[in-house]
């Protein structure tokens, strides 16, 4: 008898059911585990429908190890990519907010609590119990909801909806203090740089962190500088009971709802029905929400159906940025990937910092132009970058009205410090550096110039002549020593890691230049200045800051600090060009200002200077601190601006100093430089004096505004000026106030013959020092504001009518008023 062969119908029909079965060989087949029971790697459950897996999930680029996680479970016949099996909700480490990983050796048991452990390291995971109660089942239900029910089953002691990962599925909500997370990638489960708030204020809040480290995130650094996106929902009393509540409801519509009833739209709504669609919403990787959509039935049992994006919040992409960083970091730029992502590029001549973590920015690969006084311009061209921009500000624009793209190039390429040229039509300005917020799109109007090198720097004709001979020479003696170089090339590149900016001395080095520290230059609140001589630079003549002595310096923040103010380049800020950090002593370096103080070319009793020069003096150190707000990586508070610390070159330009000093203390220094309140007399802004203070930039705009009427006046403005009525108890904030006010403003120059003829821009610039004064910190101008008033770009609004807060010496009123005296602070005033 001849044996029946098996028909070709029939083993279509069987192999997808073989490979059905080998796909749930780990499949415990239940929808909860009970008290006592146990769960080791690979098994998990599913749910009644089967919709959703709970279990170990082994890691996509290490199958060795295994997350405790909650899955879409898809069939084999449904989805090839074990990767459409989107992961919703994982076990996260409390302290670094990453996922937990584990080897096979693992075990999940419920024993009145949710216990994770590990045969290497013992307990790594428990679920949260604020009620302190006891759990018996452990329940997967169809939503995808894992709840852990109380003994008797009618009490839900702890779900995964309450404590959300990076994803929402239908259904979920989230109230007061609780938060989504991104993750680093889509492979990579540590915590993201992105982070979503539900706050006790009622705001819904987008958070970037300053790096891909989840401890950036804690609750310690949400702060509005970092904030991307805000609902603006803010809700008084601050009473931690949910005032506002987001919602990601069935059909994929995700919204919130304030407590006064209404409800605003995020993602609208999917036209489909979750009956025939998987959805979910997820923080994704770039920081954006986006709701995915997939069949849950795709005809035929096709395998090749993947998740569609059918909504996303915020919609501006790479358009959207905080107040201190955009998407991504210095030297690079951000981009729509082609899966849609928010990605990051380095422009010509850069390459990244670290090609897996590209946010981080990029860095030159080439030698930058030198500043040595030789024009080095034919060694560079540019590379012209269409539809980009970044938002850094720009410290020369050019000064024409109208401009060439061949102008523009040249503009930037004859000046050392220009990295790059912004150019659009009749605009042309140049940038010190690529910071800020890059992004390149059809949306961005802007062109750059990127400066980029194209040939080797070059050497002198004399040089060259000799060069052969030289090398000849020299050979025989390179190769005896070559040991010898390559063991001082390691010693010094270790010597200078990660200072590739601003270069480290040693206390015997700085020493010996300023001569036993024999010349001293000044004293301040942050220690004193010495002069000294460096042959080695360019400009041997340097000034060297001896810090406050104190062990209490931050070690690894102090160098970061110091590299990060070492970058900042502008006409009007004194440079550094060096530092030295041993034990406890700190020092910085900076190039020597022959020119003196402001306060002492001012203030001379015998020939003040011109008005033409003062005016430009104060539009400089208006461009020079609107740079240190605006135009670095996050703004740079100066906290003491005051002619002393306004130096002058040797062409009696003016350079602001001493700023960024404070970000170089350690944080208990730097709680006693608040609390204590450091600052000069008559320099100070009232709010210094508030319990409920707020410091930020306009504290320095204030001081600006003293230094400006000094300027003007060529007056201290804490010595009392003749009123009008005869006495002497006039201070000089209200004496110029009332002839403002008055139309008598060339009673303040009754000797200056300069500054009468100039009429016009004088009562310009005084306006604008009497609105930087303004005691309601909101009603002063942004040092931006006062550039363009005093550059005479924007007309400047009329005075507020004169209180006696406004007229009153701002140092007296605020200390006899303040409430911290009484409470033991100390006022640390210069």
């Amino acid at each position: 008898m001849k044996p029946s062969g098996i028909s070709p119908s029939f083993s279509r029909h069987l192999a997808p059911l073989l490979v059905l079965l080998l796909h749930q060989a780990h499949l415990l087949v239940a929808n909860k585990l009970a008290g006592g029971s146990i769960l080791r790697p690979p098994n998990y459950i599913t749910c009644s429908s089967g919709e959703y897996a709970f279990g170990f999930r082994a890691l996509g680029d290490d199958p060795s190890r295994f997350l405790l996680a909650v899955w879409f479970n898809f069939n084999f016949t449904q989805a090839a990519d074990p990767a459409e099996q989107r992961v919703v909700w994982y076990a996260k480490d409390p302290d670094s907010g990453s996922a937990i990983t584990v080897t096979g050796l693992s075990v999940f048991s419920i024993n009145d609590q949710l216990y994770l452990d590990d045969t290497t390291s013992g307990r790594i995971w428990k679920n949260q119990n604020p009620n302190l109660q006891y759990g018996s089942d452990l329940v997967l239900q169809d939503s995808g909801n894992l709840q852990f029910l109380a003994f008797g089953g009618s009490t839900v002691m702890w779900e995964s909806f309450r404590y959300p990962t990076d994803t929402l599925l239908p259904g979920q909500s989230m109230g007061s203090g609780e938060a989504l997370h991104s993750k680093r990638s889509d492979t990579d489960f540590s915590r993201g740089r992105f982070g979503l708030y539900m706050q006790a204020d009622g705001n819904i809040v987008l958070y970037l962190a300053a790096d891909n480290i989840g401890s950036n995130l804690a609750a310690g650094s949400l702060k509005s500088d970092n904030a991307y996106w805000g609902s603006g929902t803010y809700q008084s009393g601050n009473t931690q009971d949910g005032n506002t509540t987001l919602f990601f409801d069935s059909p994929g519509y995700l919204y919130y709802h304030i407590k006064d009833g209404s409800v605003q739209d995020l993602i609208p709504l999917f036209p489909n029905s979750t009956s025939s669609y998987h959805q979910y919403a997820t923080l994704d990787p770039d920081g954006v929400i986006r709701v995915y959509t997939r069949p849950k039935n795709a005809a035929g049992g096709r395998s090749n159906v993947s998740w569609a994006v059918t909504g996303l919040f915020p919609s501006e992409g790479c358009s959207r940025s905080t107040a201190l960083q955009g998407f991504c970091g210095p030297n690079s730029y951000c981009v729509h990937g082609p899966n849609g992502r928010l990605d990051c590029k380095c422009p010509s001549g850069y390459s990244f910092l670290d090609a897996q973590l590209k946010h981080r920015g990029c860095t030159q690969e080439f030698v930058p132009q030198s500043c040595d006084g030789n024009n080095h311009s034919a060694e560079f061209g540019v590379v012209k970058m269409p539809n980009t921009n970044w938002t850094n500000l720009p410290y020369e624009r050019y000064p024409y009205t109208t401009v060439t793209e061949d102008q523009c190039r040249d503009f930037c390429l004859s000046d050392c410090l220009c990295t790059a040229a912004l150019f659009h039509g009749p605009y042309c300005a140049k940038m010190a550096s690529l910071t800020g917020a890059g992004q390149q799109g059809g949306n961005v109007s802007m062109n750059v110039l990127i400066k980029v090198r194209t040939s080797s720097p070059s050497v002198p004709a004399s040089l060259r002549r000799i060069l052969p001979y030289v090398l000849l020479g020299c050979s025989a003696f390179l190769l005896l020593s070559a040991a010898g170089s390559l063991m001082l090339h390691c010693y010094l590149r270790k010597k200078t890691a990660n200072h590739d900016f601003v270069r480290a001395y040693t206390a015997k080095e700085l020493y010996k230049a300023t001569n036993g520290f024999h010349r001293l230059l000044g004293r301040g609140g942050f220690g004193e200045v010495y002069y000294g001589v460096l042959k080695s630079l360019h400009y041997p003549e340097i000034a060297v800051k001896k810090l406050i002595s104190s062990n209490d310096y931050s070690e690894r923040e102090f160098g970061n600090e110091v590299q990060s103010i070492g970058q900042i380049h502008h006409r009007n800020l004194v440079r550094m060009v060096g530092y030295c950090k041993e034990r406890a002593q700190r020092m910085l370096v900076f190039e020597f200002m022959p020119g003196g103080s402001l306060r002492s070319f001012l203030f001379q009793p015998q020939q003040q200077p011109m008005w033409s020069w003062r005016a430009e003096a104060a539009l400089g150190i208006a461009k020079g601190m609107e740079y240190l707000h605006e135009g670095c990586n996050y703004p740079i508070i100066h906290c003491d601006i005051k002619p002393d610390n306004i130096l002058l070159d040797s062409k009696k330009n003016p350079k602001i100093t001493d700023f960024g000093i404070a970000r170089l203390l350690s944080d208990q220094q730097m709680h006693t430089t608040v609390t204590n309140i450091r600052g000069t007399r008559g320099y100070i802004a009232p709010e210094w004096f508030q319990s409920d203070r707020r410091i930020d930039t306009k504290v320095d705009v204030y001081s600006f505004g003293v230094v400006l009427l000094e300027m003007i006046c060529c007056r201290k403005s804490q010595e009392p000026v003749p009123g009008q009525d005869g006495d002497d108890s006039v201070m000089l904030f209200e004496w110029a106030g009332q002839l403002v006010g008055d139309g008598r403003t060339e009673v303040l120059f009754h000797s200056d013959d300069d500054a009468i003829e100039d009429l016009f821009r004088v009562e310009r610039f005084l306006r604008v020092a009497l609105w930087c004064i303004e005691q309601n910190p909101s009603l002063r101008p942004t040092m931006h504001q006062v550039v363009q008033m005093l550059e005479g770009v924007i007309e400047v609004d009329t005075l507020p009518a004169p209180t006696s807060s406004n007229c009153s010496s701002p140092l007296t009123s605020s200390v006899d008023e303040s409430p911290l005296l009484p409470g033991g602070a100390t006022l640390a005033i210069e």
